[in-house]
């Protein structure tokens, strides 16, 4: 099966989002502030790879004064504090995602994606209605676990986010347990509950219109950008 180069392109974008927590977790536990630097700046550089492979002058113009900060922030004091904000916004956008398709007069993520894979089918009733249970689901579990990854920031000793502002929380948890959770266990539990809501599909509703986990996986990345672009345009 060919693959669209614009699929081979999502699937090298994800690998190095995929190397950002480990990345971020080892700079951690080592405390090296230039590993940290680099894991943000993966974080920072990746949305705008796109515009640096095209040349655009205005991409790299902005690129210079990340690079200045990325340098300024390996050489300071509280390296570690960046690293606190993705794990609450990149669950916390994606729950914003999946949660502002069920607002009324919303189509459902889920059945986006749905209409997208299959352009000239009409969805059964029980399908749409799973479609809108599995994207209430996401929503809470992205939810979940951007609050979870806030209070352990906020609690996290010695640099976490309130001692850092100069309050003494009332109980703090080591570090570690915070890049655990938000770095690594995390993301096991986003692919556990993607794998797991998988087989249940597959269960459920035998028929579909992939082959395998791998081509479910294929298509998912090349419809993202249109479901992330019309996420709360969509209207029934």
């Amino acid at each position: 099966m060919a693959v669209d180069s614009r699929v081979l392109t999502s699937i090298g974008r994800a690998a190095l989002v995929l190397a950002y927590p480990l990345v971020a977790h080892f700079g951690v536990i080592q405390n090296s502030v230039t590993l940290i630097a680099i894991a943000l700046g993966l974080l920072i550089v990746l949305p705008m790879a796109p515009a640096l492979g095209r040349g655009s002058v205005i991409a790299w113009l902005v690129l210079l004064p990340v690079v200045a900060a990325l340098w300024w922030l390996s050489r300071s004091t509280h390296g570690t504090l960046p690293l606190y904000i993705a794990p609450v916004l990149v669950p916390g956008f994606m729950a914003v995602v999946f949660g502002s398709t069920l607002l009324a007069g919303q189509v459902p993520l889920i059945e986006q994606l749905i209409r997208i894979m299959e352009p000239n089918e009409q969805p059964e009733p029980d399908v749409l209605a799973y479609a809108h249970q599995l994207t209430r689901a996401w929503t809470l579990f992205f939810v979940t676990l951007a609050l979870t990854n806030l209070v352990l920031g906020l609690l996290a000793e010695p640099d976490g986010m309130l001692l850092a502002a100069g309050i003494t929380p009332p109980v703090t948890v080591p570090e570690l347990w915070w890049s655990l959770v938000a770095n690594l266990i995390g993301y096991l539990l986003v692919a556990a509950f993607f794998l797991i809501e998988y087989a249940y599909r597959r269960h459920r509703f035998p028929r579909q219109p992939y082959r395998n986990m791998l081509d479910f996986f294929l298509k998912v990345l090349a419809a993202m950008p249109r479901l992330v672009s019309s996420a709360a345009g969509p209207r029934r």
